[in-house]
């Protein structure tokens, strides 16, 4: 199958129970955009390396108080990280995060504990070289 992407616009409110995976989801949309507002976050390590994540790609976190998260986002251009990314022992921030080093031109390292890093990751990595 052939599929074309074109460019559009998206614009709107969502209102989603908290959630760890969608919370990883909505920090990094925000941070892939020019920026968002995320909601009843659910905090926790693993959204947490996904909020360094957007910072080392560039992007800004501000969390003001518990109820919101104000991303300031890369514009889906993301800066190669002047540092390692550590994804401490979250698969979905290594794995959310990987495809994001994709769009940019230079080396992104990231890392993990022990547990982490002995995860599978060969498929994603080829698919992400396909494309």
């Amino acid at each position: 199958m052939d599929i074309t992407i074109g460019n559009s616009t998206v614009a709107g409110l969502a209102q989603a129970p908290p959630s760890k995976s969608y919370t990883h989801r909505a920090i990094l949309a925000a941070g892939y955009a020019d920026g968002a507002t995320v909601r009843d976050p659910l905090v926790s390590a693993d959204t947490k390396a996904t909020m360094r994540a957007v910072t080392a790609y560039g992007g800004s976190i501000d969390r003001r108080d518990e109820s919101a998260i104000e991303v300031t986002g890369f514009d889906g251009r993301p800066e190669t990280p002047d540092t390692v990314i550590d994804c401490a022992n979250s698969g979905t921030t290594m794995r959310l995060v990987t495809a994001t080093a994709a769009l940019q031109d230079h080396l992104t390292v990231l890392t993990g504990d022990d547990s982490l890093r002995s995860r599978p990751q060969g498929a994603l990595l080829d698919a992400i070289e396909q494309l």
